[in-house]
């Protein structure tokens, strides 16, 4: 079975691979990379020249060549960087040239001539960008010149076709597949080439390694049948597309916090890792340059025989991110509850304002301040059409100010902020519904064609967490201004309504921020599959080929980068692993793990990063001074009359801990071991059994050292029974205690209480509200916060 192919160069004078590729995109001599690229592809015939590297010098290629002399019928140049120093003309007679690179780029400006002696030609020109434009001049037979410009500015490329007095320009768009059959063996080579080295920037420069994948992954997507109907670029493809898109979400700041039990992550980490080092054991002889093709041959043999092993501890770390995406899902549908639950609030405490804002208008005539009031009584409802796709709301608000001019510029930042928000609530569904399509597709049976349908629609431009934040706080800020204005005015409702629709844009953003977790944890998940699926096909191919080598005749160079490619997949799993080791550790710790997920470890680093997982975990228990101490919280309370009505009505109540709360401001790292909600009035009835659910957001602050910290992770979600004994004494008897840390004794994550709370009481009766009328009796909620937390000598007054 054919592997991937390594033509050495025959041309008179051998391209090497030089630090003018490195130099050319801002790389330090030092960088390292595959012994593999050094050397180009090159195929001199008398009918035909091609060529392929990294990078290539045209004018210095085209003088090597002699084609200023020669008249090869198909002139093919390949690349990644195609530099031209210097202006040259080039004759065209006769000729078909193509060229094709990510960019070309230098000051010199190459002009082909076409046509000259009456002869047909062509040049066909695919680059994702061009420094400086190719001047194409075409003599016709009927004695007219054609002056052609190619700059890359249209399509994905162009292509220049004279014959005679027929002259004809074409945009190339979306579709080489024409263009790479003549040219399957150096498309093959730049592709791979240009993809192992990528693979190996990735950790010192992953901008750059992520524009050669992003180059790599359109050009196959476009080539068609060329990849389609070749097991090597389909299987190549698969990996671009898992590599995409690991690049893209690794390197999107994360302050996700999954649920990690320390020792089992340990056990998961060094089960893999074993299997990993058998192999790399075999991978070090084989890169031994003493190591006779014999001995290679045998090691490479017991290299593949533990590629099974190593497929099977991936399983595991497979399951692992499927059960983050699982929990991920379901903490989105507690949060989605939340925030419809919230909404029904908000929409009470706006009819309240809206009058209050009609019975102040009959009284003044500020037109101005009229228009954005009445406008910020339709934010809610605008903001929550945009997550299901709705933006109607959002362009009628921005007309409903338009109609006061006045009003339009003085809100005109509300109205930057607030589409802002839907701008990333949208751009957030909308990747969230292509990565499940991807992920679907992928789940079900591999086929390319459905993948590249898939890509073809997916926009990997999310927003990051910090930016998702920003956006919503900004919003916020501006309705916040606004409606302590129309309080100060005297404009009754205007507080409340300005309350509730706080907790709504604290529920939106969260919202968010667990749909880009998802995001997050689904590409995870998706280049697992993918890279998994590709080993599988690599192992059989590894398989024939090492049982047919031939140590007289064959090159042993192709079977030994199909061996490295493995060892890169294997390293990525390793990589999500110390990712979500890394992230829960800085949650838990409130500072940096010393540990660095890289793709370029040796297995002895990873070997040491596993000791470092046990070290840091006892060096942070000891740094904490003061050491964290138990604490109790019994005098929190929610008494708005507002509030209470609402609670009575339907059951539930939303509210928030800021870090600046007053019964906990003494407390840095301040971490709940339990929560419990008491509803207290004396008139409440005697014996009432109160079932009642008590979940956060998964949206979390904390603070240590005078440095505030912001994370998310799944929502908590916990019951707490009692039964009230004497409503006069609030006597009860727990029945289950709202306890959130048994679950998580030996894990990373325990809530903080700075986030938002969900009160929902389960035997409240939907059907008939007669039942809930001993609700009306409950003078205040009281919430209790058991937990721990550094005390930091702060002096707190109530």
């Amino acid at each position: 079975m054919r592997l991937l192919p390594i033509i050495i160069s025959l041309s008179f004078s051998p391209q090497a691979f030089s630090s003018d590729w490195l130099e050319l995109n801002n790389l330090p001599n030092s960088t390292e990379y595959p012994t593999w690229v050094q050397s180009a592809y090159s195929d001199v015939g008398v009918l035909s020249r091609s060529t392929s590297d990294l990078h290539i010098n045209l004018s210095d290629w085209i003088a090597e060549q002699n084609l200023y002399v020669t008249n090869p019928s198909k002139i093919v140049v390949f690349a990644d960087t195609i530099e031209v120093p210097e202006n040259f003309n080039l004759l065209v007679n006769n000729q078909n040239i193509l060229i094709f690179a990510r960019k070309i780029v230098g000051p010199g400006t190459p002009t082909f001539v076409l046509g000259q002696q009456g002869s047909a030609a062509s040049i066909s020109v695919i680059a994702g960008e061009i420094e400086t434009p190719i001047n194409v001049l075409a003599f016709q037979s009927d004695g007219s010149i054609t002056r052609d410009a190619l700059t890359g500015n249209t399509g994905d490329g162009e292509s220049v076709v004279l014959a005679g007095e027929h002259y004809r320009r074409t945009t190339i768009d979306s579709n080489i597949t024409g263009q790479m059959k003549l040219a399957t063996e150096p498309f093959t080579d730049i592709i791979n080439r240009s993809f192992d080295m990528a693979a190996s920037l990735f950790d010192t420069n992953p901008e750059l390694s992520l524009d050669l994948i992003n180059w790599i992954e359109q050009s196959l997507r476009y080539s068609g049948s060329v990849v389609e109907d070749d097991p090597i670029l389909s299987d190549l493809y698969l990996q671009t597309v898992a590599f995409k898109q690991f690049i893209n979400f690794s390197t999107k700041e994360s302050h996700y916090v999954p649920y990690l039990d320390k020792v089992l992550y340990q056990d998961k980490y060094e089960a893999y890792l074993n299997a990993m080092v058998a192999y790399q054991a075999q991978w070090d002889i084989i890169q031994d340059r003493n190591t006779v093709i014999e001995d290679k041959i045998e090691a490479a043999k017991l290299a593949l025989a533990n590629i099974e092993d190593v497929l099977r501890a991936q399983s595991s770390i497979i399951t692992q991110t499927q059960s983050n995406i699982d929990k991920i899902g379901d903490s989105l549908t507690e949060v989605d509850s939340q925030y419809k639950a919230q909404e029904l609030v908000t929409l009470d405490a706006r009819t309240t304002y809206l009058v209050g804002v009609e019975n102040w208008k009959t009284q003044q005539q500020l037109n101005a301040a009229l228009a954005i009031f009445k406008a910020i009584a339709e934010i809610g409802s605008a903001v929550s059409g945009v997550f299901t796709g709705n933006l109607s709301g959002v362009n009628d608000l921005t007309e409903q100010l338009a109609k006061t001019p006045e009003a339009l510029e003085k809100a005109k930042n509300l109205v930057t902020n607030i589409k802002s928000v839907t701008g990333i609530i949208d751009s957030v569904t909308k990747t969230i519904s292509g990565i499940s399509q991807l992920t679907a597709d992928i789940k079900s049976t591999i086929k390319l064609q459905k993948i590249s349908e898939a890509m073809d629609g997916f926009n990997f431009n999310i927003p990051t967490i910090n930016e998702s934040n920003l956006a919503w706080d900004l919003m916020i800020t501006e309705i916040r201004s606004n409606l302590r204005y129309a309080d100060s005015l005297g404009i009754k409702g205007s507080r409340q309504y300005l309350l509730e629709l706080e907790k709504q844009v604290l529920l939106g953003k969260a919202i968010n921020i667990t749909q880009l977790n998802f995001a997050q944890e689904q590409a995870k998940l998706v280049d697992l599959l993918l890279t998994n699926n590709v080993t599988i096909n690599q192992q059989q191919r590894l398989n024939d080929a090492i049982e047919g080598y031939q140590v007289d005749t064959d090159s042993f160079d192709s079977i030994e980068r199909e061996l490295s490619r493995v060892l890169m997949h294997f390293k990525r799993p390793m990589f999500v692993a110390l990712s979500n080791y890394v992230q829960a550790y800085e949650y838990w710790a409130l500072k940096p793990s010393e540990i660095t997920p890289s793709l370029n470890k040796s297995y002895l680093d990873y070997q040491f990063d596993l000791a470092s997982i046990e070290s840091e975990y006892v060096n942070a228990l000891s740094s904490f001074q003061p050491a964290p101490q138990d604490f109790t919280i019994d005098n929190y309370t929610i008494s708005s009359p507002e509030q209470l009505e609402s609670f009575a009505t339907t059951g539930q109540l939303n509210f928030s801990i800021p870090l600046e709360q007053v019964q906990l401001c003494s407390f840095d790292r301040v971490r709940l071991s339990t929560v419990r909600v008491f509803l207290e009035g004396e008139n409440l009835p005697y014996g009432k059994q109160l079932n009642l659910r008590v979940s956060s957001s998964g949206n979390y602050a904390d603070r240590y050292e005078n440095q505030d910290y912001q994370f998310s992770s799944n929502p908590v979600s916990r019951a707490f029974y009692y039964r009230l004994d004497d409503p006069t004494t609030n006597d009860v008897s727990i029945i289950t205690d709202g306890a959130v840390a048994n679950k998580f004794e030996y894990a990373y994550f325990q809530p903080t209480p700075f986030t938002s709370w969900n009160v929902t009481l389960n035997n409240f009766d939907e059907t008939d509200q007669a039942n809930n009328q001993y609700l009306k009796d409950v003078e205040q909620i009281r919430v209790e916060f058991l937990g721990s937390g550094i005390p930091n000598g702060n002096s707190c007054s109530n």
